[in-house]
């Protein structure tokens, strides 16, 4: 009997970068073949003002079984992956970025990982070939986060995760912040852990402002320790 992996792919502005997305998800998915696990694909447009659906159409005419979703707006990324959560049939399951920072083929070595009986694998950061004011924000996040949220979050944060499909119902009937991955390590399995170099944009550029960073700062603060509440 063959395993299913399901991937919820946010989408927003990514009509540069799809293309070469879907030729890494298909060496990924020949590979997975090898084991004997099959890929659920499961796109989620967030709302974007580009080429992006179009583009997801006419893949989803190529590869049929490919699930998109079209929100009405721009909710955000985080809010879009639980959205895509909704429709996991997968008997494990992982969010991952359409821009290409997070390489797919970390996916080979975590399903691996899954396959040898780990519930919970993250992929964290080594480095990150990023802009340096992005570096010096995201360094100052993980430490405030670390200090009073998580004490043993990874240093350098993570994108990259994939769960059992025992987490699923956690997750989807949590009444805690929609950021998945704060909300993952916040359960309490102890994960297994590869680490990697983030690559740079190649294309297009992030659409994280400084608004949406505060605001999913004070998300996160705020949604999952009451030490912000206590100080005030």
């Amino acid at each position: 009997m063959k395993n299913t992996i399901s991937v919820v792919i946010p989408v927003y502005f990514n009509e540069d970068s799809l293309p070469k997305l879907f030729e890494e998800i298909g060496i990924v998915e020949n590979e997975l073949s090898k084991k004997q696990v099959c890929l659920e694909l499961i796109f989620v447009d967030d709302g974007s003002g580009d080429k992006s659906l179009d583009i997801l159409i006419e893949f989803k005419k190529k590869r049929v079984e490919t699930t998109i979703i079209k929100l009405t707006r721009n909710f955000g990324a985080n809010k879009a992956v639980k959205a895509g959560l909704k429709f996991v049939t997968g008997d494990a399951f992982l969010d991952l970025a359409a821009d290409l920072q997070d390489p797919p083929n970390l996916i080979l070595e975590m399903v691996d990982r899954w396959l040898s009986g780990s519930k919970f694998v993250i992929c964290a950061r080594r480095t990150r070939d990023d802009p340096l004011v992005n570096k010096i924000l995201a360094k100052l996040y993980y430490k405030i986060l670390r200090l009073i949220v998580i004490k043993n979050y990874p240093d350098g944060g993570y994108s990259l995760l994939l769960m059992d499909k025992t987490f699923l119902p956690h997750i989807l009937n949590s009444s805690k912040s929609v950021f998945l991955h704060v909300l993952a390590y916040w359960i309490g399995y102890e994960p297994k852990t590869i680490y990697y170099d983030r690559r740079a944009r190649e294309s297009g550029k992030s659409r994280w402002t400084l608004s949406k960073n505060l605001g999913a700062f004070l998300d996160v603060m705020l949604g999952f320790s009451v030490t912000p509440i206590r100080m005030i």
